[in-house]
């Protein structure tokens, strides 16, 4: 998920290195902050959804707004099989219908899409039906190997408030701790806004991206350790 950079003393560097371990064997939640362009966003999402070339290949899912459907299908593409047993994205609103629809009829050149314009409970069901199958193709799926990317919480705190919210995503991560699957949450905000606070003990770390220049940067902070990394430039990871 990481790649680049240092900590400074060698000890902390080695304490760096063994946190992210530990997220990435035990399956972790990260809530991915900071007011970076959609593009760099998606960047950074697709270290996380896994590198294209791992064997066994990670199996990723994307929840997405139905204006970011084709970046979310770009990070699919980059990051793995695009077959429904290894890939698969949600789009919510019902403008998406018949995209999806194209999308389910041409599954070998695009994901399969599952359109949500009900409730937020139905989003929750699909997504514990999309891990009930990736388990099953998988024969019980392994640490780390279920990846979710979901960049649905803006607009849901949008439509719905802060405590809706909340409650999803609360449901979301207990799901995909389930199978110890690696996912991670956008909230496109300051690291110091009253929201991300407010989300980030649902999480195992908050990931805090910046730009500095043309280079997209990150920075760490552990929610159970006193550990938060330097900011290290973004690189493709070997996850």
């Amino acid at each position: 998920m990481v790649a680049g950079g240092g900590m400074g003393p060698d000890d902390e560097g080695v304490s760096f290195a063994h946190a992210l371990a530990t997220l990435k064997e035990q399956g972790s939640a990260l809530l991915v902050v900071g007011s970076v362009p959609e593009e760099m966003f998606a960047t950074a999402s697709a270290t996380m959804l896994g590198d294209p070339d791992a064997d066994p290949p990670r199996r990723r899912l994307v929840v997405a707004p139905e204006p970011s459907r084709q970046s979310a299908i770009e990070r699919l593409r980059e990051t793995g099989p695009l077959s429904s047993e290894y890939a698969r994205l949600v789009t919510r609103g019902e403008s998406a219908r018949s995209a999806a629809t194209t999308a389910e009829s041409f599954e070998q050149v695009t994901p399969r899409t599952h359109v949500i314009d009900g409730t937020l409970q139905d989003l929750g069901e699909t997504v514990a039906t999309v891990i009930e199958e990736f388990d099953l193709f998988a024969g019980g799926l392994d640490p780390a190997e279920f990846r979710m990317a979901f960049d649905c919480l803006p607009t849901v705190l949008a439509a719905h408030g802060r405590e809706t919210a909340f409650r999803l995503v609360h449901v979301l991560v207990a799901q995909a701790r389930s199978v110890g699957g690696l996912v991670h949450f956008r909230l496109p905000r300051d690291l110091s806004a009253e929201v991300v606070r407010l989300f980030q003990p649902l999480f195992d770390a908050t990931v805090e991206l910046r730009i500095d220049g043309e280079r997209l940067d990150q920075r760490w902070h552990f929610r159970d350790r006193d550990l938060t990394s330097d900011w290290l430039p973004l690189e493709t990871p070997e996850t």
